[in-house]
C-alpha cells in the first residue's frame, strides 16, 4: 500500500523507484500484486503517464487515510516517549499506601502536573500486566520473570504500646515478660501467634495468645494508641508516634525480623518516560526516608 501510495504520487513508476530505492520493475511488481490480490485494475498504464481507474481512486483514498493515521500514531509514541503526562496506575499493600502514596503522588505531580495516578490499595498480588497495572509496591522480592524489582529499603517491627496502657504496669525487660501483658496482632502474618527476637545471646520467641487479632495494621495501631494493649506495629506506621511520645517502643535492645519493600514494574523494551521519571523520583524519596526505612 505504500508503494502504491509512492507511485500515485510521482505519477511514474521509474520516479518512484528512485524515491523508494527500489528497481522498477520490483516497483510494478508490487503494485500488480496488489491489483491480483483485489482482482481489479488500479492503474491505467501508458509508455507516457499513469492514470488511477475508478477502483484505483478509492484504494488511493484509502491509503491516505491509513498512512495518515499511521503518522499521527508516530506522533503520539514520540510525545509519549518525550513528555511526562499521562495515566500511571499503581498497585500497594493498604497500610503501606495510606502512609506514603499520598506523600509520594502529590509530591511527582508538583513536579510532573499532567500525570495522573490510579491508586489500587489491597493486600493481594496483582497480576501487573493483565490488570494493566504500571507499577507496584510489594513487600518482598518477585519470582515472575517479566517483573523488574528495585530495592527501596527494609521495615522492621516495633513492639509499641501507649502510655496510657502502660501506667502502673509491670515492667517489660525481656520478650517472656510480655506474656503478663494484654497483647494485640495481625492476623494475617505467617505465624502471627509466634513472636521472635533477637540479641546478643541468641534468639528468642515466645507464644501468645492475643486478645485482639486484626487483618488490618492501622486498626491494630488505633487499638495500641487507644490502650487496648501491646501490639507490632511496622517501623513507618510508628515512628511519628513515637517521636511525639503517644507510643513508648518496648524491647528495643532486641532486634526483630527486617522485611524488604520493592517497587515491581513490567518489563518493557523501551519503558516509558511517566513510568521512568516516577521510579526514578520513588527512588530519591525513599533514599531520604531513613527514619522509616532501615
Amino acid at each position: 500500500m505504500a508503494v502504491f501510495t509512492v507511485v500515485v504520487e510521482e505519477g511514474s513508476f521509474t520516479r518512484a523507484a528512485t524515491r523508494l530505492g527500489y528497481s522498477k520493475a520490483h516497483v510494478s511488481q508490487l503494485v500488480s500484486r496488489l491489483e491480483k490480490h483485489f482482482n481489479t485494475q488500479l492503474l491505467f498504464r501508458t509508455t507516457r503517464k499513469l492514470d488511477l481507474t475508478e477502483a484505483g481512486s478509492i484504494f488511493y483514498g484509502h491509503c491516505k487515510e491509513i498512512a495518515g493515521s499511521v503518522e499521527k500514531a508516530q506522533k503520539d509514541l514520540e510525545a509519549i516517549k518525550g513528555t511526562v503526562s499521562g495515566s500511571i496506575r499503581l498497585s500497594a499493600p493498604i497500610s503501606f499506601g495510606e502512609a506514603f502514596l499520598s506523600d509520594i503522588t502529590l509530591g511527582f505531580n508538583d513536579l510532573y502536573p499532567d500525570v495522573r495516578f490510579e491508586l489500587e490499595l489491597d493486600n493481594k498480588i496483582r497480576d501487573l500486566q493483565s490488570e494493566n497495572i504500571d507499577i507496584a509496591f510489594r513487600a518482598a522480592a518477585t519470582t515472575e520473570e517479566n517483573l523488574v524489582p528495585i530495592k527501596l529499603g527494609n521495615w522492621t517491627e516495633y513492639i509499641c504500646a501507649s502510655p496510657q496502657y502502660l501506667k502502673d504496669k509491670p515492667a517489660i525487660k525481656k520478650p517472656q515478660d510480655l506474656l503478663t501483658h494484654q497483647l494485640l496482632l495481625n492476623a494475617r502474618k505467617l505465624e502471627p501467634t509466634l513472636w521472635r527476637f533477637h540479641d546478643e545471646e541468641g534468639a528468642h520467641s515466645i507464644s501468645i495468645e492475643a486478645k485482639l487479632s486484626a487483618h488490618h495494621f492501622p486498626m491494630l495501631k488505633k487499638a495500641i494508641l487507644s490502650g487496648g494493649g501491646i501490639g507490632k506495629l511496622p517501623s513507618y506506621l510508628a515512628e511519628e508516634e513515637i517521636a511525639k511520645g503517644e507510643l513508648i517502643r518496648l524491647l528495643d535492645s532486641y532486634e526483630t525480623k527486617l522485611y524488604p519493600i520493592f517497587v515491581v514494574y513490567p518489563y518493557q523494551t523501551h519503558l516509558p518516560i511517566k513510568v521512568r521519571k516516577f521510579i526514578d523520583y520513588v527512588k530519591n524519596w525513599f533514599s531520604k526516608q531513613d527514619h522509616f526505612l532501615k
